[in-house]
């Protein structure tokens, strides 16, 4: 029983007359009529009665009317919610992302999407950069914001705007006075910094940093994520990096001090996998590009 014939049942037993009813179908006359047919035909009995002058339902005709309407209403409203999620209006979004990501437009381009297309559920996922890489080889997650460069080759990659490195050393430590800390004032200063599994890139090029100014680190402590770095950094454990965005949000007994020379920029990117990203990603990623039209507006 199709779709296409219920359609044409109701059509008719609605108008109670078949010229009108395959007017408004856009049909011909005698093609509603072997559509009723082949309908009737397959129920096994009449479902209108018909003469030159008049039609009506039988009784088996009223008793399909109702769920003939339901049938043809629900496949409409299937047609409607597969072309929505065809636009990515409908549907779910798995989200992943980094401390260090949600320290920027991340808040903003989520709680703007959601606004926009409620009917997606969005599920969020912190984890570190190599966590995401996995889960998104794994189909756990549709989009992940992490840290190129990736080792995973079955990603594909849209590059974001990175975060400057800040230092945050005690407030009351002596350096925290200057507006610019030169990097070889550092040494022998305690040091915290993330263990170089979790971000290899990163680590290695705050090391040629001090290497660079003829420094060798004086690590005491490896933290992650950064925001527990700050913590330490409170509890006066030592001194570490943090990206420019989490040094916007104040923390008690720490300061935030640029270096010289400067420090790396941590690489920001949207990650899926396979070549194409699913209609309700790139429409996530259409609002973050709206955020940073504006930040760069």
């Amino acid at each position: 029983m199709d779709i296409r014939s219920l359609t044409c049942f109701v059509a008719v037993a609605e108008d109670l007359h078949f010229r009108r009813a395959a007017e408004r179908l856009h049909i011909t006359q005698p093609a509603l009529s072997q559509r009723i047919r082949v309908l009737e035909d397959e129920i096994g009995t009449p479902l209108l009665a018909r003469d030159r002058r008049h039609v009506a339902l039988t009784p088996a005709g009223a008793a399909l009317l109702a769920p003939a309407r339901a049938a043809v209403a629900n496949a409409n409203l299937a047609k409607v919610q597969a072309l929505r999620a065809v636009r990515g209006e409908v549907g779910r979004l798995r989200l992943g992302f980094t401390v260090i990501a949600f320290y920027g437009l991340l808040p903003a381009a989520v709680r703007i999407y959601r606004s926009r297309f409620p009917d997606v559920v969005v599920e969020l996922a912190e984890m570190n950069s190599p966590a995401l890489e996995r889960a998104l080889a794994a189909g756990e997650i549709d989009v992940g914001v992490l840290h190129p460069p990736v080792a995973t080759p079955e990603l594909s990659l849209r590059s974001l705007p990175g975060q400057r490195l800040v230092l945050a050393l005690p407030r009351t430590h002596p350096l925290a006075r200057r507006p610019v800390i030169k990097v070889r004032d550092l040494a022998g200063e305690p040091f915290l910094i993330a263990p170089r599994a979790i971000g290899p890139n990163i680590y290695d090029r705050v090391i040629a940093l001090f290497r660079s100014c003829g420094v060798s680190p004086n690590i005491v402590q490896e933290a992650t994520p950064m925001t527990t770095l700050v913590g330490l950094v409170a509890a006066g454990v030592g001194m570490g990096f943090v990206t420019e965005g989490l040094a916007t949000v104040a923390r008690r007994g720490v300061a935030f001090c640029r270096v010289s020379p400067e420090a790396p920029m941590v690489p920001m990117a949207a990650a899926w996998r396979g070549p194409k990203l699913s209609a309700a990603g790139e429409r996530f990623l259409q609002v973050v590009n709206e955020q940073l039209g504006r930040r760069s507006g």
